[in-house]
């Protein structure tokens, strides 16, 4: 016989394991501002009406059809004419892609714009350099250039 408590553990981890498959997120500019700085995603799906897209179109977005076939390597952003329908969308993609991560963007394109332009300046005003070292300037031997100054 199971104990009260032993029950209530287990159905503590089974509630949780639910939701743990559930990788549909709403998320506002702050959250995705956020998200976009840790990962990009690997596409965005525009649940758009096609007046919307006609009027506002979204750069390298995948207009979305039901049943469309993606490969996702990271997490897919969804944006619609409204909330209702990114989140409908986000699930209908959920139901293909079982356990991928899918942003439904709340506020629609203007916030996702918002979002992406947050994200670059924060990226630009990041304090510090980066610089890649070309190739073959660390190796022993031989120079392949030679660096010659003065005036002629």
């Amino acid at each position: 016989m199971i104990k009260l408590s032993h029950a209530l553990i287990l159905f503590s981890c089974c509630a949780f394991a639910s939701t743990a498959n559930a990788e549909v997120t709403m998320m506002g500019k702050s959250q995705l501002q956020h998200a976009l700085k840790l990962e990009s995603p690997c596409c965005v799906i525009d649940g758009r009406s096609p007046t919307s897209r006609k009027k506002q179109p979204l750069t390298e977005a995948l207009p979305y059809a039901q049943g469309m076939k993606i490969n996702p390597t990271a997490a897919i952003v969804v944006v619609a004419d409204n909330d209702r329908l990114a989140d409908k969308v986000a699930r209908e993609l959920e139901a293909g892609y079982p356990g991928k991560r899918i942003i439904a963007v709340q506020g629609g394109v203007g916030v996702w714009e918002a979002a992406l332009v947050a994200a670059s300046r924060e990226a630009a005003s990041t304090p510090g350099f980066s610089f890649v070292i070309p190739k073959n300037t660390c190796e022993s031997g031989t120079a392949i250039q030679q660096l010659r100054s003065g005036t002629k």
